[in-house]
């Protein structure tokens, strides 16, 4: 069982990645402004998508959820694997959903979403 210092680290380096892609830097241009290795964030980088291929997820892009207890008038907010979230009006089109993650986890509109 990883340590809690282990799991920490690990989510600090997950919400890392993810501001990168939000922000749309290149790897290298963001490790200088970050003051981290180029080589450190390629290896966070692959071991955070080893644990993600790991799990119950493996070759989906989307899991069924339910949600319960949530008024109808409040929107969705979804968490990614990757640390992005993507929030939505609760009236989202399946189209709008669709794009939004798609975005998120930079799939290009071209690609096939594996759901």
């Amino acid at each position: 069982m990883a340590r809690a210092a282990d799991l920490a680290l690990a989510e600090r380096w997950r919400e890392r990645l993810a501001r990168r892609e939000r922000i749309g830097l290149s790897i290298a241009e963001f490790c200088r402004r970050e003051r981290i290795s180029q080589g450190s964030f390629h290896q966070w980088r692959r071991r955070l998508a080893a644990r993600r291929s790991d799990g119950p997820t493996t070759g989906r892009l989307f899991v069924p959820v339910e949600l319960t207890g949530m008024p109808t008038s409040s929107g969705v907010r979804i968490a990614l694997a990757s640390g992005a979230t993507v929030a939505l009006p609760s009236d989202a089109s399946l189209e709008l959903v669709t794009a939004a993650i798609r975005a998120a986890l930079g799939v290009s509109a071209g690609k096939d979403a594996r759901c």
